[in-house]
């Protein structure tokens, strides 16, 4: 394999891999937000539940109404619990923010790195300067990987195969079909 044709491939895959990290990111946030939403919703439906139906155990005859407090209390303590576990479970606003800051970093490192590849492919640059071009981008995700790490973001199985197939979708129309 010739070095031009090496250079060219290190940018395709670094390019790729911008690509589906940022649609990654753009599903694992819409993931986060719905998971947040239905956990604040169902914290709440048990409060209300729990809340709302102590004065009903009197309506209740009394041979009923015996477990009465015991799963309105159990109720409560569900969603007390729920409500401590929330700060280690469900992402705040803090890590929402910095997931789509993360997003718009790879934003701009695929775009820096679809115009290298361009150029490149084009026959722009010589192999030098799209080898020196490459490291000097890669050199600018350190921040990007850091912020990642400090995240501490999971793969998703679902968010991942959505991820995948967007960033094909984008890139296969544009660079394959020539």
């Amino acid at each position: 394999m010739a070095e031009t044709e090496k250079i060219e491939t290190l940018i395709w895959y670094e390019m790729g891999h911008a690509k589906f990290w940022e649609q990654y990111l753009a599903g694992y946030s819409t993931h986060k937000l719905d998971y947040r939403k239905w956990y604040n919703i169902t914290t709440m439906i048990l409060s209300v539940v729990g809340a709302a139906s102590f004065p009903l155990w009197k309506l209740i005859p009394e041979s009923r109404a015996y477990y009465m407090p015991g799963i309105i209390f159990g109720l409560m303590a569900i969603a007390q619990i729920l409500a401590i576990f929330q700060k280690n479970t469900v992402v705040d606003n803090d890590q929402l923010q910095d997931i789509i800051k993360l997003r718009g970093m790879y934003i701009t490192y695929f775009n820096k790195m679809e115009r290298l590849y361009v150029n490149t492919s084009e026959d722009r640059l010589t192999t030098d300067e799209a080898m020196n071009t490459y490291y000097q981008l890669r050199e600018t995700t350190l921040p990007i990987e850091a912020l990642k790490d400090s995240l501490n973001i999971h793969p998703k199985k679902s968010v991942l195969k959505k991820g995948e197939k967007s960033a094909q979708k984008y890139i296969e129309p544009r660079f394959l079909d020539t």
